[in-house]
């Protein structure tokens, strides 16, 4: 059997089962394991390979550091210290043209650092900002156009959980790749800024006083509660970058140090904790099971040979390296206007890194590139997961109302990404200056 016709039935088959609600991480092992028999023949064999395939995936070191991650950002928001954290950033920004939209962006990056997740940050703020920014008189477009790109301001800052995921499965180093998103996800932010401040000088808004931000958004405080949260997460970027720590040394003592901010606050109950270690089970366990499925898939696609086919097939095809990666960049933003980031990266990562070593490309540098596209992907029509979330917490928005919302800032990521690709050193520098790389 031809690659290519092996690749297409694998995905014709992948289809078919997605269609019947299989999730897809579900989905990819069964297929995996189905194709493995009708290429082996031997069920010993297939055994063999999945076995392996999923011990080798997930016994790394450097995998611990999503679970550590997560509890740290699940401790600092059962606490609250989190929410009081975006209070103190609003009382700050209270004179600022566009105020409570330039929360959702500050927010965004303070919250990103916090959680790592991109669809927690955008349900959050639908919650909490969305109906304070209506009420005040904001303009529901702006409101909404960003939640939706400050919240994906988390996908890329460290510690994301989408980019150990990505470092995961495409073998990138992880300390040098979250380290890496810092300068990109300041220009996004920047850029997003922008947008706000201009829209907002051409349309009237009404700011409330500081005292009536920290009313509307949950009592009072002072700037303590925005220097602990924000002296935790640079300590913990901090023992990354000057190469002190490993990302995951330094997950763990994030989350013990979190826990014990969280305690001497006296706002962390055992409830809490156990809730805590519960939502950091279940959310490791569903990243974990991802990343066993893209293995047994991407040792299958190398064992028929059809990576190293493809690779040579696009080299043959398109002989310009920036045709090539415009192409691959287009395809990830396109994928992700239709299905989450996670599902992409399982399929996408065993076939784009051999293309990316094929042209010769620095490795972090191109996954910066591929996860600010997953970001501009789901806030992308007509089915990008954060439209949804959003929707979901506000439904009093119609679709078409959200598609129009996310224009501009998608156009400002699309020009951070060509920034980022004329410019390697935007991605690169950071690391290299840590020793990382």
């Amino acid at each position: 059997m031809e690659w290519y016709t092996f690749l297409l039935l694998f995905f014709a088959a992948l289809i078919v089962v997605l269609l019947a609600r299989v999730p897809v991480s579900f989905a990819m092992l069964g297929v995996g394991i189905a194709a493995c028999l009708v290429v082996f023949g031997s069920v010993a064999q297939t055994g063999d390979l999945v076995g392996l395939s999923i011990i080798s995936s997930v016994n790394s070191f450097t995998f611990s550091a999503i679970p550590l991650f997560i509890l740290m950002g699940e401790m600092l928001f059962r606490s609250r210290i989190a929410q009081d954290a975006l209070v103190e950033i609003a009382h700050i920004l209270r004179k600022v043209p566009g105020r409570m939209p330039m929360v959702a962006v500050a927010g965004g990056g303070a919250f990103g650092v916090l959680s790592g997740s991109a669809l927690a940050n955008t349900a959050l703020f639908g919650r909490t900002l969305l109906p304070r920014m209506r009420q005040e008189g904001y303009d529901p477009q702006l409101a909404a156009g960003a939640i939706l790109a400050s919240g994906g301001l988390a996908m890329i800052l460290p510690p994301s959980a989408i980019a150990i995921l990505w470092g995961g499965i495409a073998q990138v180093p992880i300390g040098p790749l979250l380290i890496a998103g810092i300068v990109p996800v300041a220009l996004m932010a920047a850029g997003y800024a922008c947008i706000v401040i201009v829209w907002s000088l051409r349309r009237t808004t009404a700011p409330h006083g500081a005292a009536e931000v920290r009313g509307a958004m949950g009592g009072g405080g002072t700037a303590v509660r925005l220097a602990m949260p924000g002296a935790l997460v640079a300590m913990v970027l901090g023992l990354i970058l000057f190469g002190v720590a490993t990302p995951t040394e330094s997950a763990a003592l994030g989350a013990v140090l979190a826990g014990a901010l969280s305690v001497s606050r006296g706002r962390l109950t055992a409830k809490d904790i156990l809730s805590a270690a519960r939502s950091t089970v279940m959310t490791s366990a569903a990243i974990f099971f991802l990343v066993m499925a893209s293995s047994v898939y991407g040792q299958l696609m190398n064992y028929v040979g059809v990576t190293g086919r493809l690779v040579e097939w696009t080299a043959a095809t398109i002989n310009h390296g920036a045709v090539m990666l415009a192409a691959v960049l287009l395809i990830i933003i396109l994928l992700g206007a239709m299905i989450d980031q996670a599902s992409i990266m399982l399929v996408t990562a065993p076939l784009l890194m051999p293309i990316a070593a094929g042209y010769g490309w620095d490795p972090i540098w191109f996954s910066i590139l591929v996860l600010i596209s997953l970001q501009i992907g789901n806030t992308s029509p007509p089915f990008g997961m954060g439209l949804f979330i959003l929707k979901g917490v506000a439904p009093e928005y119609t679709l078409p109302q959200l598609y129009r919302a996310t224009l501009p800032w998608i156009g400002s990521d699309l020009l951070v990404i060509v920034l980022v690709a004329l410019f390697p050193a935007v991605a690169t520098y950071l690391p290299a200056l840590a020793g990382l790389t």
